[in-house]
């Protein structure tokens, strides 16, 4: 590495108590979409069985979090934002990474990517992750994305994340899917969440279910169903406008 070690990361207890119950499972692989620099990944990496592989994915890129990550690690001119800042300024972010996780070279391995490429560089590999540890981009189209995308290649694997109760779009994305994908959602002090349920006297179990009950999912269907055939009349009189832009590709990272 061409950079000194300095860990720097929001990883705390609630976190320590939901990998305490998800490192249970027989775990062999496990991805990290978002790493910062490396406090999650560095205890994933301690607490794992022994020859488990950690790949961690971010883009590593330090213009990318100052400028269009801006909002959410300013902290509106907080003294929090302001130390994040001045780390950014004098810390690479991959070079520190790299040192920081330098003792563990043998078990991480950092994919310099975004997350859904990320998601599907394992997949195209028939690399198949036990656990997902999500907490890169709190945007709430980004997260929801990288949850969806990571359950749609990986149906078995259990997800975990971060920031619940700290960004509304996270909250949201993880319910969204959590019902989509049938879960339960384990949430930690409103902060770390876990498809799981957890009895735990500092965490509660949420079961997402339709609003209104079994009309309003009736009502979601019907309301899919008339898009369908708007969409068929909207063909059939020469298909309109060309359509919008791609995904964009996920997000980048880092929170970790």
């Amino acid at each position: 590495p061409r950079a000194d070690p300095k860990m720097h990361g929001w990883f705390f207890d609630t976190h320590r108590r939901v990998f305490a119950h998800a490192l249970k499972r027989d775990v062999k692989v496990i991805l990290e979409l978002g790493s910062w620099y490396g406090a999650s990944t560095e205890y994933l990496a301690q607490k794992a069985p022994p020859g488990t592989k950690v790949y961690a994915v971010d883009f590593w890129d330090n213009r990318f979090i100052v400028q269009d990550q801006g909002d959410h690690y300013h902290d509106g001119g907080t003294k929090e934002g302001s130390k994040v800042m001045r780390m950014l300024d004098r810390h690479d972010l991959y070079e520190t990474f790299l040192a920081n996780l330098w003792p563990y070279r043998d078990t991480v391995v950092p994919l310099r990517m975004s997350t859904l490429d990320g998601v599907q560089w394992l997949k195209d590999r028939n690399i198949v992750p036990d656990v997902i540890y999500i907490d890169a981009d709190h945007h709430y189209e980004a997260a929801k994305q990288d949850i969806r995308h990571s359950l749609l290649a990986f149906p078995d694997a259990l997800c975990v994340g971060d920031d619940y109760g700290n960004y509304e779009g996270v909250k949201n994305a993880v319910l969204e899917c959590a019902q989509e994908f049938k879960k339960t959602v384990h949430i930690d002090q409103n902060h770390c969440w876990a498809y799981m349920r957890i009895n735990s006297d500092t965490g509660s179990n949420v079961t997402p279910r339709p609003k209104g009950g079994f009309a309003g999912l009736l009502k979601g269907f019907k309301k899919k169903d008339k898009k369908k055939k708007d969409k068929g009349a909207g063909a059939a009189d020469g298909g309109g406008g060309g359509g919008g832009a791609g995904s964009g590709g996920g997000s980048g990272g880092s929170s970790g």
